[in-house]
C-alpha cells in the first residue's frame, strides 16, 4: 500500500474502473472514501462499495473531502464542476488520475504485478486472468466477473496483483477547449511499474485516448519494455507490430522483455487450436512446451473466449499448473453485460454487450449473427455510442462495423459534457456507413419525446420471432438498462384484434 493511497478520497467512486481500485484499497486496509453523482446513489455499485467499507456520498461538494485525506483520485470522467478537486487543490493536496494511482500501487508491488494492457478490449482477458491465478491474486479491474467483484486485495501475502492498465475505462471525453484551466496540475508519479509479466491484448487508434494507431503502438511498448516477459497474441495486428518493436529494440541492444506469443498457428510459443462450441461452452486445446490441455470455457463469443485464452497462456508462462487454471476457469462466464444474454420472450432473445471500440462492436455482432442465424433470426443491434469525442473520430468506423445487424436502432450518444457545445451530429457519420451496407430502410433512430413510444417499445415493434436484440452501451447509458423494460413490454399480453364486421 503507497503511503499516498493510504486515506484516499476518490471522485467518481462508482464509475467503471474507479469501483475496482476503490475495493482493492478498502481490502488492503486504506480508509477510502468516494462521491457519486444523484444518479448512482441507489445502484448497486454503490451497495457493494459501502458494504467493503468504502464510505460514499452523494453528490459533488467540497464539505464531502474529508479532513485528513492523503490523496484525491479523479476518474476523469466526472464533466460537471469539481468543488472537491478546487478544495484539495486549495489544501495542497496531491490530486492522481486513476492511471496515476494504478501506476503507484503497480510500482508499490513490484514484481508481484501483473499488467494487462491494450488500447481497447482487455476487460474480458484480465477478469479471466484473475480468476485463472486463483484466490492467492489480488486485482484491479475496469469490469467484474459475472456475480464477482471488480477489485480484490490478495489473499495471502506477497500473491499477485493483475491490474487492468486499459485506459477505456467509463466515457472520457476530451476536454473542452480551457475547460480545466483551474483545474489542479497531476500528482507527478515519480515511480515506475515493473511488472513480472505484461499481457498486451491490442495496439491501435482509440480516441480520446490514441490518436492514431502509431500513438497506440507506443504505448502498449511502454508498458512491454518495463516488464519482464510480455505475452501478446498474434491474431491483433497491432500485438504483432509490437512483437516486431521489441525484436528490433533487442537487436539494437536497448532493454527488452522477453516476448512470448500466442496464437491460431503452430508457429506460436503457445498454440491455441480450434474452438468448439458444445451448446453450452467452448472447448479448445492448448499447447505449451509440448503439452496439450484441454479447455472448457463458458464464456459466450467466439472473440471473448480467444481473450480467454490468451489469459491462460500468461498464466501457463507464470508457471501455473494447466489443470488447476482449467478448474477455476470452468465457473468463469465472462465479465458484466459481456454478451450477457438477459433472457428470451414471444421468441425474441435479449443480449447485452458493454462493446465500445468499432473492432469490438463488429466481434460482438458477429457472435449475436451466429447465435441469431441458428433459430432464423436476424440481429437487431441497439447502439448508444459512447462520448462525443469517440463518435465524432470512430463514427465511420463505428457504422461499417455493424454489417453484421439486419437492422440498426440508435440511441442518442451518451456523454456527461452539455449538447451545447456541439457543432455537428456525431450520429450521422454511423448512420451514412451503417445505410452503405445495409440499406437506409435497415438504420434509424430511435425517438424520444412526450408523443413517442418509449424505446422498448420502438425496439419490439421492429423484432420478430428468432431475433435477437443486442444491446449495446456503456455501463450507466440508456442501453443498459434498457433490457428488463424490454422483455417487460414483449412479456406484455397483446389485445386481440376486433373481428371486423
Amino acid at each position: 500500500m503507497p503511503d499516498l493511497l493510504a486515506r484516499p478520497h476518490l471522485v467518481g467512486v462508482a464509475e467503471p474502473g474507479m469501483q475496482g481500485l476503490a475495493l482493492w484499497l478498502a481490502g488492503s486496509g486504506a480508509t477510502v472514501t468516494g462521491t457519486v453523482p444523484d444518479r448512482l446513489a441507489d445502484s448497486p455499485e454503490v451497495a457493494a462499495l459501502r458494504a467493503a467499507g468504502v464510505h460514499v456520498d452523494v453528490g459533488h461538494d467540497a464539505a464531502h473531502l474529508p479532513t485528513g485525506a492523503s490523496a484525491v483520485v479523479w476518474s476523469g470522467v466526472v464533466a460537471e464542476p469539481q468543488p472537491e478537486l478546487d478544495r484539495a487543490q486549495k489544501l495542497g493536496l496531491p490530486v492522481l488520475g486513476r492511471a496515476e494511482a494504478l501506476t503507484e500501487i503497480a510500482a508499490e508491488a513490484g514484481a508481484r504485478t501483473v499488467a494487462v494492457g491494450g488500447s481497447h478490449g482487455t476487460a474480458t482477458a484480465a477478469a479471466a486472468l484473475a480468476v485463472a491465478l486463483g484466490d492467492s491474486a489480488g486485482f484491479i479491474l475496469t469490469a467484474a466477473a459475472r456475480d464477482g467483484r471488480a477489485g480484490r486485495a490478495a489473499g495471502t501475502p506477497g500473491g499477485r496483483l493483475v491490474v487492468d492498465f486499459c485506459p477505456d475505462a467509463g466515457t472520457h471525453e476530451a476536454t473542452p477547449p480551457f475547460g480545466w484551466q483551474g483545474r489542479p496540475r497531476p500528482h507527478f508519479v515519480r515511480h515506475r511499474s515493473e511488472p513480472a509479466v505484461a499481457l498486451i491484448l491490442t495496439a491501435a487508434e482509440n480516441q480520446p485516448h490514441f490518436e492514431d494507431n502509431p500513438a497506440g503502438l507506443d504505448a502498449a511498448e511502454r508498458l512491454a519494455t518495463v516488464a519482464e516477459r510480455v505475452v501478446l497474441p498474434l491474431w491483433d495486428t497491432g500485438a504483432v507490430n509490437l512483437k516486431a518493436r521489441l525484436a528490433d529494440r533487442a537487436e539494437r541492444g536497448l532493454p527488452s522483455p522477453f516476448a512470448y506469443t500466442v496464437g491460431r498457428d503452430r508457429g506460436a510459443d503457445v498454440w491455441v487450436m480450434p474452438i468448439e462450441w458444445t451448446g453450452t461452452a467452448h472447448r479448445v486445446t492448448i499447447r505449451h512446451d509440448g503439452n496439450d490441455h484441454t479447455y472448457l470455457l463458458p464464456v459466450p463469443g467466439r472473440s471473448h473466449a480467444l481473450a480467454v485464452c490468451a489469459a491462460i497462456a500468461a498464466a501457463l508462462v507464470m508457471g501455473e499448473d494447466p489443470a488447476a487454471v482449467a478448474d477455476r476457469l470452468a465457473g468463469f462466464h465472462g465479465v458484466e453485460r459481456s454478451l450477457a444474454a438477459l433472457g428470451t420472450e414471444k421468441g425474441v432473445s435479449v443480449v447485452d454487450s458493454r462493446a465500445r471500440h468499432p473492432e469490438e462492436i463488429a466481434a460482438d455482432l458477429a457472435d449475436a449473427a451466429r447465435t441469431a442465424a441458428a433459430t432464423g433470426g436476424s440481429v437487431v443491434a441497439v447502439l448508444e455510442p459512447d462520448g462525443l469525442a469517440r463518435t465524432r473520430a470512430h463514427g465511420t468506423k463505428i457504422g461499417r462495423a455493424l454489417q453484421g445487424a439486419g437492422s440498426v436502432l440508435l440511441l442518442p450518444v451518451h456523454t456527461p459534457l452539455a449538447r451545447v457545445l456541439d457543432v455537428t451530429d456525431p450520429l450521422v457519420a454511423i448512420e451514412q456507413a451503417a445505410r452503405e451496407k445495409l440499406g437506409k430502410g435497415a438504420v434509424r433512430r430511435l425517438r424520444s419525446g412526450p408523443r413517442e413510444p418509449g424505446f422498448e417499445q420502438q425496439i419490439a415493434a421492429l423484432a420478430a420471432p428468432g431475433d435477437l436484440v443486442l444491446l449495446i452501451g456503456p455501463d450507466h447509458g440508456v442501453a443498459a438498462r434498457l433490457g428488463r423494460r424490454l422483455l417487460f413490454h414483449l412479456a406484455a399480453p397483446t389485445a386481440p384484434v376486433p373481428r371486423q364486421l
